[in-house]
Formats: C-alpha cells, sequence, structure tokens
C-alpha cells in the first residue's frame, strides 16, 4: 500500500467543533464539565473558546432542563418556557426573573421583563405549589426541582432530578415534562419521561430511556382540584415507568441475557461442564 493511501485527510476546525458539540450535548448527568474538559485537551488551542462554549453548555441545560439555586434560594429548572433570553430564565416559584451563567452555573439577581402568560396564574400557582410538594416526597437529591410556566394560555410543567456520585463511578437523571392545554370546562395533559443512567466503573454503560404519556383529558372545578389531578396523573405515570424499569431488571438474567446467548456454540456442540470428561481429553490428547 502506497504512503498516499496511508495518508488520513485532515478534517477542518469547523468538523472539529461539530464533534465536540456532537460530545457535550452527550454528556451523561452531571459529567458536562469533565467532557468540557476532555474535548479541549483534543482540540487545538482556543478553538473552543468561552464564548461557543458558553452556548453549547446552554443548548445543553436547556435541553436535560438543569436544576440550578435561583437568587431566591430556591431550586429551579432551566426550561425553555421559562427562559426570556439564552442567558436570563424565570424562577416559577417567585415569578421574578434571574440571570445564569451556563458554564458555572452562577445566578444573580436581574430586572429583565418576564415573558410569562399570567391568564392562567391560577392554576399555575396551584400546580407549582403541589408539584413542589411531589417532588420534596419523591426525590431524594437535593438537586431536583419543579418548574411550572404559562406561555401562549397553556401551561407547561417539568420535573427534574439529578444525581451524579462521580467518586462511585455512576450518575443518573429523571426528567419529565408536561403540557396542558384548555378548553371550555378542561384541561388536557400529555408529556414524556426520560431517564439517562451512567455507570463506569472498568466499563461504560448507559441508560436512555423515553415514555411518552398518552393525552388525557379531565374536567375540574377549582383551582385545587385542578393541581391535585395534574399531580395524580404525573404520579402514575411516572409510577408506571419505574415499576416497568424495576420489572425489566428483575427478569434481565432469565429473559434479556438469555436472549443475547447463543443457543449453541458456533461449533455446533454442546459445551461439556463435566471436569473428568474434560481431563480425559487432555491426557488423550499428549
Amino acid at each position: 500500500m502506497s504512503d498516499e493511501e496511508n495518508e488520513v485527510e485532515e478534517i477542518t476546525d469547523e468538523e472539529k467543533l461539530q464533534i465536540a458539540q456532537h460530545f457535550l450535548l452527550s454528556s451523561p448527568p452531571g459529567q458536562f464539565q469533565e467532557i468540557l474538559s476532555d474535548v479541549r485537551k483534543l482540540l487545538p488551542d482556543g478553538l473552543l473558546g468561552e464564548p461557543l462554549a458558553a452556548g453549547i453548555a446552554r443548548a445543553y441545560n436547556t435541553k436535560t432542563n438543569k436544576v440550578v439555586s435561583a437568587p431566591s434560594g430556591n431550586k429551579v429548572v432551566l426550561a425553555s418556557a421559562g427562559e426570556i433570553d439564552p442567558t436570563h430564565y424565570v424562577d416559577s416559584k417567585t415569578g421574578a426573573p434571574f440571570a445564569v451563567d451556563h458554564l458555572s452555573l452562577t445566578t444573580l439577581e436581574d430586572s429583565s421583563p418576564s415573558n410569562q402568560d399570567s391568564s392562567r396564574e391560577g392554576e399555575r400557582a396551584a400546580l407549582q405549589s403541589a408539584l413542589d410538594d411531589y417532588v420534596a416526597s419523591r426525590f431524594v437529591t437535593e438537586t431536583a426541582a419543579a418548574g411550572v410556566f404559562c406561555r401562549d394560555g397553556n401551561i407547561i410543567a417539568v420535573v427534574s432530578g439529578e444525581r451524579p456520585n462521580l467518586r462511585n463511578f455512576w450518575s443518573g437523571k429523571w426528567t419529565s415534562s408536561w403540557n396542558i392545554t384548555f378548553s371550555p370546562g378542561q384541561a388536557t395533559i400529555s408529556g414524556d419521561i426520560k431517564v439517562h443512567a451512567h455507570y463506569f466503573e472498568d466499563g461504560n454503560v448507559q441508560l436512555q430511556t423515553t415514555k411518552q404519556a398518552p393525552s388525557t383529558s379531565f374536567t375540574y372545578s377549582s383551582e385545587g382540584e385542578f393541581a391535585s389531578q395534574i399531580v395524580s396523573h404525573i404520579n402514575a405515570s411516572e409510577g408506571d415507568l419505574q415499576g416497568g424499569l424495576e420489572d425489566m431488571y428483575a427478569n434481565m438474567n432469565d429473559e434479556t441475557f438469555r436472549a443475547m446467548r447463543r443457543i449453541m456454540p458456533v461449533k455446533r456442540t454442546k459445551m461439556e461442564w463435566n471436569v473428568n470428561s474434560v481431563r480425559m481429553n487432555r491426557q488423550v490428547r499428549k
């Protein structure tokens, strides 16, 4: 083979950045900064500057509904429904806007005008309070929160919890997003639930799954009843997914791994597990 055929074509800086962005947006829970540090070591010095890295971090934080501490002290969700502009969001618990540094995840008070619709404020506030109680009772991590926003007459609710334990080589994240629309006398909810788990001791195993929750409509006579029915639906949907995952793990050895094994070895003969037979074969070969 000639030297020309052995030559590897150099990719452009733009292509390198596209690959880097793909890695960063695919970062496992709680590991964006570690991936960013490693990616920068693979790129030419200065190619992935702070402004570009901050833009990718903003896309990642919004996509994964990152939980941060707002200036009010509340744990809040960075969600597209609560985004005023790329660096300003709404604290759904107080209604106050705040600025965020997407790389350091620090926040500051801000006076930007809110972009939230107040037409369903009664239902939104009731649901925010009910989901705060739901998160407190269901999530054991401090990095968990619920955000409820109102845009164009619809309510968007996000539940997000993340638990990184990188010292023990694992991390996980649970996120559910819900869209609630209104018609005379009733509300309709639809949404999805996403789970991302990563275990990387002596390996690299990830679980990523998404469950679409079917659309459900219901009537309500008060804001409290509205919030109660929404939380019950979210609780049931998330419980179904968790139960399904637990059943999968319980049956994995008998079903999943068995389906992955060959019924017969490549040589079409069963493995002989009798120790004496193996010893006899060795003696015959001698």
